[in-house]
């Protein structure tokens, strides 16, 4: 039987694919086809209520939940591949479609994630149930030169409480050459007003690394089921080997506060910053620790011999003695 902290492990991890772990999906590099619409029919409630802002409704359904005999909660990893997945999709159905000059050549070919951060607010385990009923919006926020960053917001549709919010910074890359490109001109014109007089909302950054701070270590081979279809690590199995890290750090004492089992702490807020890549066979190691300041937030940081690869922010709410 699968143990609480197993079972919370693979809520986490249901954020970044579907299915079984030996068939990831991968959610970091983004082949692009704007002409597609199998949003239309997969998407209930779908309003396009301006040309930046898309809205759509889900209902949670028994089979959504990660513990059948409770039905307490839907894994928080599910939900986010969702909102990060069809953010995506919507983007390509709605925001970016090419102008009839253009023949329909799609604005990007190929789309790298840079950075998505989620958050899951109190309202999420407070009126989470079986045929709950929420309200999704997503919105584009800004659009710089070769990136742009979209916010997906998911709210109980009878209290418009809002349960999770989640921030994606995609960047346009070269199909050839892989190195960011400019965003076309036409893209930038349609939405000049999000180019420079709005705020971009704020993305993940890279953090220090701390010179005095007692890391736990953890190390992975990056195993064949780990990665895409380009022998690339999935951003999914950069999660699991966060996770496993940090599972095991609070069972050995590593950490002052978040310690025991894992799943007895609820996940607020989930940083990843991508940088580079790493490969089928490569030896990772990943190296946790304690914020600082902030006993309840871990960080992670995965590298591949000299060189880092992603870094990766984890804040828990800490239960009420």
């Amino acid at each position: 039987m699968q143990s609480a902290a197993g079972r919370r492990l693979g809520a986490v991890l249901g954020h970044l694919y579907k299915g079984p772990r030996h068939k990831p999906v991968n959610v970091v590099l983004y082949r692009v086809n704007t002409r597609t619409s199998a949003t239309d029919w997969t998407l209930s409630g779908l309003h396009v209520i301006s040309k930046d802002t898309v809205s759509y409704s889900h209902v949670f359904q028994p089979w959504d939940f990660e513990d059948f005999d409770k039905l307490a909660r839907v894994p928080m990893g599910t939900i986010a591949c969702q909102m990060s997945e069809i953010s995506y999709l919507l983007g390509n159905r709605y925001f970016f479609q090419p102008p009839a000059e253009t023949k329909n050549e799609p604005a990007f070919k190929l789309v790298f994630t840079r950075g998505q951060r989620f958050e899951f607010l109190p309202s999420y385990y407070r009126h989470l149930a079986p045929g709950k009923r929420t309200t999704a919006t997503v919105k584009l926020c800004s659009l710089g030169n070769t990136s742009w960053v979209t916010v997906e917001e998911i709210r109980d549709s009878s209290t418009n409480d809002l349960m999770i919010k989640g921030i994606f910074q995609r960047v346009n890359v070269s199909a050839i050459k892989r190195i960011p490109e400019p965003i076309p001109d036409w893209l930038k014109e349609r939405y000049s007003y999000l180019t420079s007089s709005v705020p971009r909302p704020p993305t993940v950054q890279v953090f220090d690394v701390p010179k005095s701070t007692k890391f736990f270590r953890y190390s992975e081979v990056v195993a064949p089921r780990d990665t895409d279809s380009y022998h690339h690590t999935n951003q999914a199995s950069y999660f699991w080997y966060c996770m496993d890290c940090a599972t095991l750090g609070a069972r050995s004492g590593a950490y002052s506060v978040l310690r025991g089992d894992l799943a007895n702490y609820d996940l607020k807020i989930v940083e990843v910053l991508y940088r580079k890549e790493s490969l089928e066979g490569d030896v990772l190691d990943i190296g946790s620790w304690e914020d600082q300041d902030s006993p309840d937030t871990l960080r992670f940081l995965v590298r591949k011999g000299n060189e880092n690869i992603t870094q990766l922010t984890m804040q828990f709410y800490i239960p009420n003695v």
